[in-house]
């Protein structure tokens, strides 16, 4: 084992699994009930622990109950077919990289334009 390679936490407490998915913990106790697939971890005083998997499943809810408008009865069917969720998810996220390098292919035409403009402007203002 490397000894430079970084720890990775295993379990996640609910805090900040709803932090880092910008949900609130009364929500994910309620999702709890209502989706069986999700069922972290207790500890003997009750406190959850979340593991990888259990954000990942919580992350295709949110999508399908927030972004998608998905009731949880939908969801709760439409999780039924979870590999086909995650490819919609991966679908619904890819435009937003091409988008990003759509970006960036447009400033380069831009700065090329302002330079072509500038050199025009030079020429027009020594003649």
């Amino acid at each position: 084992m490397p000894l430079n390679k970084p720890i990775e936490k295993r379990y996640f407490t609910i805090t900040e699994v709803a932090n880092e998915l910008g949900l609130n913990a009364s929500q994910l106790r309620y999702w709890e009930k209502e989706f069986t697939p999700l069922n972290p971890r207790t500890n003997a005083r009750g406190k959850r622990f979340y593991t990888a998997s259990d954000k990942e499943l919580i992350q295709q809810i949110a999508w399908l109950v927030k972004d998608q408008g998905y009731t949880i009865d939908g969801a709760r069917k439409a999780l039924k077919k979870r590999k086909e969720v995650a490819e919609a998810m991966a679908a619904d996220a890819a435009p937003a990289a091409e988008q990003s390098v759509n970006k960036e292919q447009l400033l380069e035409r831009l700065y090329s334009a302002k330079a072509k403009l500038e050199a025009l402007s030079e020429q027009l203002g020594d003649s």
